[in-house]
């Protein structure tokens, strides 16, 4: 009979220990499985942040390509404006237009002059080769 309570006692001491062993094992489990579970987050939001970063990459090309085009834009517009201020006034203009009217009619004016002298002396050589031929 002592060495049955001694068994039955070994025993006791054994389901204890077993008892404690496997709520320290279902206590790691649920651990693991906690940390399984954060890690696969940590992945799914890691490949997002990837997907991420590709657009951003992709959009500061973008914006970069962008922010050269507007510069070549800007130098091409500032360079139009640089010769914009190099021309005349457009009083100026005005007045250079009326001046070069009046010198047109001017010279007009002066070739039909021309014309009508050189017919008068066209005449005047006729009539007086005509008197030579006369006499």
């Amino acid at each position: 009979v002592a060495k049955i309570e001694e068994r039955n006692d070994e025993l006791l001491t054994v389901k204890l220990s077993t008892s404690k062993t496997i709520q320290a094992l279902n206590e790691y489990k649920r651990r693991l499985n906690k940390e399984m579970e954060d890690a696969e987050a940590l992945k799914a939001d890691m490949i997002n942040k990837e997907g991420q970063l590709v657009k951003l990459q992709a959009e500061n090309k973008k914006v970069t390509k962008e922010i050269h085009h507007e510069k070549k834009l800007m130098d091409k517009l500032r360079l139009q404006i640089e010769e914009a201020s190099e021309m005349p006034d457009v009083g100026d203009y005005i007045l250079q237009k009326k001046e070069q009217q009046a010198l047109e009619t001017v010279q007009k004016n002066w070739t039909k002059k021309v014309e009508i002298m050189e017919m008068a002396a066209k005449r005047t050589r006729s009539l007086t080769l005509r008197g030579k031929y006369d006499a």
